[in-house]
C-alpha cells in the first residue's frame, strides 16, 4: 500500500516565533513535499497557558513547507496538572485530557479523511494517546522515540507504559542507544524498531561564506568564534562551556549561545545569546569556527548534525549516544563533565588551523549521511512494509 494521509499527534509543534520540535516539522514538511497529506494534532494545555503564561496558540493554524505547501495544525485545549508524582499520579489525568482533546479532532477529521496511519512523537503523552486512538479505529500507529532519558516511560511507570503501547505497529528510533532502551525494557518487540538517525534539509541548513556571514551579523572577521546551540539547561552544559572559556581567558575567543532557558551562565566575550529563527541558523553556524556542545545525554542531536552540515569541527561527548553521528575524523570527543577536557580541546582547535580545516572538510562529508529526504523516504518504506506485513492491509 502507498501512504496518502497521515495524522500526526504531538505534544508540541512550532507556532509563530515559538520554535519547538523543529525536527518534527522538518520531517512533516518532507512528507508533505513528497505528496503525503499530513494533519497535525497538538493539544495545548490551557492551564499552562494561564498559570505559566505560555503563548496561547490558535486552535487551528497553518504553516508552509519550503515548497510552499500548506500544513494544517489543530491545537485544541485540554486541562493539565503538575506532572510531579504525589499520592495521585497526575500524569494519568494529563494523559486522559490530552487523549480526549486529540481524539475529538481526530474524529472530526476522520469524517472527511481516510487516514492510513497515525504517527506520534515521543511515548508520552502522544505515543500512548495515538496507540489507543488507533486501536479504537483499527488504524496502524507508529511513534518516534528520541528521548534523551527514560522520562516518558517514567511518567506512568514501566508496566503501565508497556501495557498501553501493546499492538504498536512500529517505532522510528533516532539512535541505536534509543533502540537499546526500548529493547532492554521490552517495551516494544525488537523487530518493530528501526533506527533512523535525525537528518536536516540541506536547502535550509548549509555552509555559507564565513566572511560574508560575519559582516552580515556584525562579527569581527579576526576573532575565533565558538558556537553552542541547545537548551540552556544543565544536561546541555552551557555553564560548563563558559567555565572552560573563563579559565582560558583569551579576549580573541568569542562565543555564541543559541537557545533558551532559565540557566544562568556568563562569559565576558559572548557576542550573541538567545533564540534565532531556524532559517537564520546557518548564518550563525557559518560565521563560527567550531561547535562545542558538552552535553551529557541525547537522543540524536540535531544541533550537531546542523553544525556538521555547515562544516564545523565538533567538540562533544564521547558517550555512545553520539556514535551514530560523530566519528574521530570530524570531531573531538570529550567527557562533558570534565572542564579541563573541554578547555584543552578548545585550545587544541584554537591553535591548530590545520586540524580545524581537516575536521571541517570531514564534517561536510559526514553530514551527507543525514539528508532529510533520504530519511523520510526510508521511514515511509519502513511504515508501508510494516502495514503490509500486519493485519491492516486492505
Amino acid at each position: 500500500m502507498k501512504i496518502k494521509n497521515i495524522c500526526i499527534i504531538s505534544y508540541e509543534y512550532p507556532y509563530m516565533d515559538k520554535m519547538v520540535y523543529t525536527f518534527l516539522e522538518q520531517l512533516v514538511n518532507e512528507f508533505v513535499d513528497l505528496g503525503i497529506n499530513c494533519y497535525i494534532i497538538t493539544p495545548q494545555s490551557i492551564t499552562r497557558g494561564i498559570v505559566r503564561r505560555y503563548k496561547i496558540k490558535k486552535r487551528k493554524y497553518t504553516r508552509l513547507t519550503l515548497n510552499n505547501n500548506i500544513v494544517n495544525i489543530y491545537s485544541p485545549f485540554y486541562l493539565s496538572f503538575s506532572n510531579k508524582k504525589t499520592i495521585i499520579n497526575n500524569n494519568k489525568i494529563n494523559l486522559y485530557f490530552f487523549k480526549k482533546a486529540a481524539n475529538r479532532i481526530f474524529n472530526k477529521l476522520s469524517k472527511k479523511i481516510k487516514f492510513d496511519l497515525i504517527y506520534a512523537h515521543f511515548i508520552f503523552p502522544a505515543g500512548i494517546a495515538a496507540n489507543e486512538i488507533g486501536k479504537k479505529n483499527n488504524i496502524p500507529v507508529f511513534f518516534a522515540y528520541g528521548e534523551n532519558t527514560t522520562y516518558t516511560i517514567d511518567y506512568l511507570g514501566l508496566d503501565t507504559t508497556k501495557e498501553r503501547l501493546k499492538g504498536i505497529s512500529g517505532v522510528i528510533s533516532v539512535s541505536h542507544d534509543n533502540k537499546k532502551i526500548l529493547s532492554k525494557y521490552d517495551i516494544v518487540p525488537e523487530e518493530n524498531i528501526k533506527v533512523f538517525p535525525n537528518a536536516i534539509n540541506k536547502k535550509e541548513i548549509y555552509k555559507k561564506n564565513k566572511e560574508e556571514m560575519r559582516k552580515k551579523l556584525g562579527f569581527n572577521i579576526n576573532d575565533f568564534i565558538i558556537i553552542f546551540v541547545g537548551r540552556f539547561v544543565d544536561v546541555k552544559g552551557p555553564d560548563r562551556l563558559c567555565q572552560a572559556l573563563n579559565e582560558i581567558n583569551d579576549d580573541k575567543i568569542k562565543a555564541i549561545f543559541i537557545g533558551s532557558g532559565d540557566m544562568k551562565f556568563d562569559y565576558k566575550n559572548i557576542i550573541f545569546k538567545g533564540e534565532v529563527d531556524h532559517k537564520d541558523l546557518s548564518d550563525y553556524l557559518s560565521a563560527s569556527d567550531i561547535f562545542v556542545l558538552p552535553t551529557t545525554s541525547e537522543g540524536c542531536c540535531n544541533a550537531i548534525i546542523e553544525a556538521l552540515a555547515c562544516g564545523l569541527p565538533v567538540i562533544s561527548s564521547s558517550n555512545s549516544f553520539n556514535d551514530d553521528i560523530l566519528n574521530e575524523k570530524c570531531s573531538l570527543r570529550i567527557n562533558s563533565m570534565n572542564i579541563e577536557e573541554i578547555k584543552e580541546n578548545i585550545i587544541k582547535l584554537y591553535k591548530d588551523e590545520t586540524l580545524r580545516n581537516r575536521l571541517s572538510k570531514e564534517a561536510l562529508v559526514q553530514s551527507k549521511k543525514f539528508d532529510i529526504e533520504k530519511r523520510t523516504k526510508n521511514i515511509i518504506d519502513f511504515m508501508e512494509q510494516k502495514i503490509k506485513d500486519s493485519n491492516f492491509i486492505d
